[in-house]
């Protein structure tokens, strides 16, 4: 099955149709838990950034690659706004 129509596909059907409404709930799951990952991953990063401020770590004590990886996500973050549309100074930190 295919999402969109495909060209060359012989066989059309209905929406109703049991292997249809499997195909869509598994995508629909799929996205569900790629959009989990990525909130958890905010999650991991703001528990990084406490345990930096109550200086429990240090940045330098994360592996190099962490440390780029943090890096990056951050300046992608402010780069195309997203920390704004969460709200300023830390609203989308998640409270302990």
């Amino acid at each position: 099955m295919h999402p969109t129509p495909v060209a060359g596909a012989a066989e059309a059907l209905p929406a109703d149709n049991p292997e249809v409404l499997q195909f869509i709930h598994e995508r629909w799951r799929s996205n569900e838990l790629s959009e989990l990952d990525r909130d958890f991953v905010r999650v991991i990063e703001d528990t990084i950034e406490l345990l930096i401020s109550k200086r429990l770590i240090l940045f330098t004590d994360l592996p190099p690659k962490v440390q780029e990886k943090l890096l990056r996500r951050k300046e992608i973050r402010q780069r195309t706004g997203f920390e704004s549309r969460l709200g300023d100074g830390g609203d989308d930190i998640i409270p302990l």
